[in-house]
């Protein structure tokens, strides 16, 4: 035997070609690898669509209830103003002072007159 290589490019039988019978473990790999990117495209695409109808439905709940408080605003502007009680500070109403005690010169250009309850 010699130490030389021997050359086998004489033997007989069908080459060794991987691709042409089977596509071999880097069309496996690669066809493993499409299904994965597939897969996680589908499910981020129906997350999305359930996360789009959840906010969806938010939005239309959020219309609602503007709607309702803009009736009850618009509601409360249009009612009329409660009647005044008490007296109207628009108008002047004499005070009679005679007799009470007076601090100032009686003919004053502006009286004014507190009134208190001790009760």
């Amino acid at each position: 035997m010699s130490n030389r290589l021997r050359d086998t490019s004489d033997r007989e039988g069908p080459p060794m070609n991987r691709s042409a019978g089977s596509p071999g473990w880097m069309g496996l790999a690669t066809l493993a690898g499409v299904a994965v990117v597939l897969f996680v495209s589908i499910a981020s695409w129906n997350e999305m669509r359930t996360s789009q109808k959840s906010l969806t439905d938010r939005l239309g709940q959020l219309e609602t209830r503007l709607t309702q408080i803009s009736a009850k605003v618009d509601a409360v502007g249009s009612r009329a103003a409660p009647p005044q009680r008490g007296p109207d500070p628009n108008k002047v109403y004499p005070v009679k002072t005679d007799g009470a005690p007076v601090k100032g010169p009686r003919d004053a250009p502006i009286v004014i007159a507190e009134f208190s309850d001790f009760q």
